[in-house]
């Protein structure tokens, strides 16, 4: 029945309303700032539930509103339903085994061709070129084609641009289709991603973590320095120290067994009722251990101490309590002796 429960303390307390509001950040950060260095290191776009952000590496949708290190959000989409005017991230490359089909400009999203022909040998796919040297583009649809293989390919360009670009994107190399990023966001994830944003966002939250951590270590460390006192009769139980450990309601059952044969007998009752406190809804076990504790209390008043501990010995369920009861029933046995051999001197 040892109390294994964390003391709910200051420090404590600040660290659970540290972890509520500092952890989600402190993820977020990690996360975007872990998409964005991958992306930027190794031209690989990482999705989550379909989602992923993508930077913008140059100036050529400027006219559309997206600035140079602008990061946005992508959603993975089936290709069949893109069309002009829809913006898309791609890798920018061109398989050569589609060199050799004719391709079909479509009149509308529903339009389709033919299937007359076998998928290539050797045509490649999203998952043969990742993490090579071809980048992550972010252009806009202006046209969509298709051969008789089935394959959909879209010329795209930049809104900034003159021209379209040079090659046609293959529908497996699209990484996904723009969803709406506010500029507000942009600028977030912008920052996020910047130096600053590393320190206040993940540096910042992860130090005050630590210092509020290590504050109620400490903590925890000073209380079970009071318990010690406490069951070794050096400390009295309304010392200042004592009784912050006895107001959060957390100290170990063990201690306030051990602790309480040796507080005055005047002072028992007093003792008694802040000790074995457990709120206005005690759990079921909590009751059945202020019966017990109840029933000791009565022991130690018209018995001994050794049958006052042989009672909780017989009571308590964890191995390490236990052993904490035996080494007081041998310090009271121990006393005995001395006791014995002091009389038998006198005499």
């Amino acid at each position: 029945m040892a109390n294994k429960k964390k003391k709910n303390t200051v420090y404590t307390l600040a660290g659970k309303i540290g972890d509520i509001f500092l952890i989600p950040i402190l993820l977020l950060a990690l996360v975007v700032t872990l998409v964005i260095f991958t992306q930027n290191q190794s031209n690989k776009v990482p999705s989550f539930f379909g989602l992923s952000v993508v930077r913008v590496l140059s100036g050529s949708m400027g006219n559309s509103g997206f600035r140079v290190g602008d990061s946005v959000f992508v959603t993975k989409t089936d290709t069949n339903s893109l069309w002009v005017g829809d913006i898309i991230a791609f890798y920018q490359y061109q398989d050569s085994a589609d060199n050799i089909f004719e391709k079909i400009e479509l009149d509308s999203v529903d339009d389709s061709v033919e299937i007359t022909l076998e998928e290539p040998e050797g045509r490649r796919e999203m998952s043969d070129i990742t993490g090579g040297s071809y980048r992550v583009v972010f252009h806009e649809i202006v046209g969509v084609l298709m051969d008789h293989t089935g394959a959909r390919y879209f010329r795209t360009k930049g809104s900034s641009n003159a021209n379209a670009d040079s090659i046609l994107i293959r529908d497996d190399f699209v990484v996904g289709k723009y969803l709406n990023t506010p500029v507000w966001l942009r600028n977030v994830l912008r920052w996020v991603s910047s130096s600053t944003g590393m320190i206040c966002l993940v540096c910042l939250p992860l130090g005050i973590m630590i210092i509020l951590q290590s504050l109620a270590l400490i903590e925890q460390i000073n209380f079970m320095y009071v318990e010690k006192k406490l069951m070794n009769g050096v400390m009295h139980w309304q010392d200042r120290e004592a009784q912050r450990l006895i107001k959060t309601g957390e100290m170990e059952i063990v201690c306030r067994i051990v602790m309480f044969p040796k507080v005055p007998e005047d002072e028992r009752e007093d003792a008694f009722d802040e000790v074995w406190r457990f709120g206005d809804n005690p759990t079921e076990s909590q009751k059945d251990l202020l019966h017990l504790a109840k029933l000791s209390y009565n022991i130690l008043d018209s018995k001994s101490q050794k049958i006052y501990y042989e009672f909780w010995k017989q009571n308590l369920k964890f191995k390490s309590d236990i052993k904490v009861i035996d080494e007081q029933l041998k310090i009271l046995s121990l006393n005995e002796y001395i006791n014995k051999e002091k009389t038998s001197k006198k005499i």
